[in-house]
């Protein structure tokens, strides 16, 4: 991030960054709670276009030692 920060300020441009305090755990967080605290919040267009683009159709996979288990959805939680 502080390449393009410092990229930005050299050419005169605009860098927006948004951070997101979050009160419970991140495996706890519900996403549509977060799409909607965004909505309630006055967000609209394209941030949480993207938000909802990151945080839908989310899956991990566990390996324990050389055992590689299946790919799981991520329902809960953020990445």
């Amino acid at each position: 991030m502080e390449i393009f920060v410092r990229e930005a300020f050299v050419n005169k441009q605009h860098t927006v960054a948004i951070f997101f305090y979050l009160k419970k755990a991140y495996n706890t967080t519900w996403k549509y709670g977060i799409m909607r605290n965004l909505f309630d919040a006055g967000f609209r267009g394209r941030l949480p276009i993207c938000n909802g683009n990151f945080l839908k159709d989310r899956q991990f996979q566990l390996r324990l030692g050389t055992h590689l288990f299946a790919m799981f959805d991520q329902e809960m939680g953020v990445p």
